[in-house]
């Protein structure tokens, strides 16, 4: 090799562990001797596969105020779209895309308290355009990528979201923890996995840790904005986190379709599951055969939260469904609720809401709040064509 790899956490490994990367399709890391310190973003192009050992650590140099690890991109500036943050749309080529590429084990480690505050919460754009990189407080980014697995390893300490996808199909994420402190400056806008716009056919497994945005966030408005198809998420183990899994679209070009979130566990501050447009452009979100089971989770106290903004939100429900989106053929079973904290609905659908074909079985609430009555189900919105099996609320037996 031309550079030194040392793991000391004193000198910097970036070009070695780069070179790695540039010349081999198989990179397997030793374990270090501290961890290894890398100071720019890490590129992993087609068909390679990076391994670390499982609790290896890799931490961003202070000040380096980066991404720590993408995907090999081609820089071409041209106006393509206008979104704060998402500045890779327009500073990458969308016609070049990679396939094949595997990341494996690690404490990756943005190390946030030493980078430049969170931008989305203070207010600033991206700091800087290069080929390779630019502040936005993420660990990994991955566009336009065919066949990605992203497996066994810690996102430690991010500024905004662990990891970005957009434009990728053909995905496994599975077997993450998150480690987050409280933020630089405070805890905001910390997802976990963030899926944009224009990805397909993938596989979100087995999610441990707290985040204090969402865990999961398939926002189809967001980044290339397209729809998000054939997704399964299945595994979020949690404590006092922010929500689970957020689905969101404001217009039938960007649809949530063929969707299966199963099997969380928890307590959450805001919703567990919610539904919304956000960014409202105009027309109606559209999402479509979307399936929730094996819910166990209820709400968790606001005041451990270091974020002040979070007591001016509306109460949401368990599963939240709220804004202009038209939402067609909704299964929720096996959806369990025993809470202490917050007598919001479990189930609530807003005002200008619609659910065409809504399928209910198995859900049950005890209350053990002294807050008053915590509905199982509000509606303000419009439901047509209801199938309900076992309601239980307190108890009792009830009926739609």
């Amino acid at each position: 090799m031309k550079y030194t790899l040392y793991g000391d956490g004193i000198n910097d490994d970036t070009l070695a562990i780069q070179e790695l990367l540039d010349t081999s399709c198989e990179v397997v890391l030793p374990a270090p001797k501290a961890f290894y310190l890398i100071s720019s973003t890490l590129i992993i192009h087609s068909n390679t596969r990076l391994v670390l050992p499982r609790f290896a650590e890799i931490r961003l140099k202070a000040g380096s105020d980066c991404l720590m690890l993408k995907s090999e991109t081609v820089y071409d500036p041209a106006e393509r779209i206008s979104c704060r943050l998402y500045q890779y749309v327009n500073m990458y080529s969308p016609d070049h895309h990679t396939q094949n590429i595997s990341v494996e084990g690690g404490i990756w480690n943005l190390n946030n308290k030493e980078q430049s505050p969170n931008p989305l919460s203070v207010g600033m754009e991206a700091t800087s355009f290069t080929g390779t990189s630019f502040f936005c407080g993420m660990i990994f980014l991955f566009y336009n990528v065919h066949n990605l697995k992203v497996s066994s390893l810690t996102f430690k300490d991010p500024s905004t979201y662990a990891m970005l996808i957009d434009k990728v199909s053909y995905f496994n994420i599975q077997d993450l923890t998150f480690d987050f402190n409280d933020g630089n400056r405070w805890q905001s806008n910390m997802d976990g996995v963030h899926v944009c716009g224009n990805c397909h056919h993938g596989n979100i497994e087995n999610l441990f840790g707290t985040c204090y945005d969402d865990i999961v966030a398939l926002n189809s408005e967001e980044g290339s904005r397209g729809p998000i198809t054939d997704i399964t998420v299945k595994g979020i183990y949690t404590d006092k986190s922010y929500s689970a899994v957020r689905l969101l679209g404001a217009s039938p070009a960007a649809s949530l379709k063929n969707i299966h979130i199963s099997d969380i566990y928890g307590t959450f501050y805001h919703f567990v599951i919610g539904f919304m447009d956000y960014y409202n452009r105009g027309a109606r979100g559209v999402f479509e055969n979307i399936t929730i089971d094996n819910v166990y989770a209820s709400k968790s106290d606001r005041a451990l939260v270091k974020f002040p903004i979070v007591f001016r939100y509306r109460r949401y429900g368990i599963i939240d469904i709220d804004g202009k989106i038209d939402v067609k053929n909704l299964r929720l079973e096996n959806v369990h609720r025993e809470e202490f904290i917050d007598n919001t609905p479990t189930v609530l659908v807003s005002e200008n809401t619609t659910v065409d074909n809504f399928i209910l079985n198995n859900i049950t609430s005890v209350n053990r709040t002294d807050k008053g009555d915590m509905p199982l189900i509000t509606v303000n919105g419009s439901i047509k064509n209801v199938t309900a099996g076992v309601l239980f609320e307190d108890g009792k037996s009830i009926t739609l």
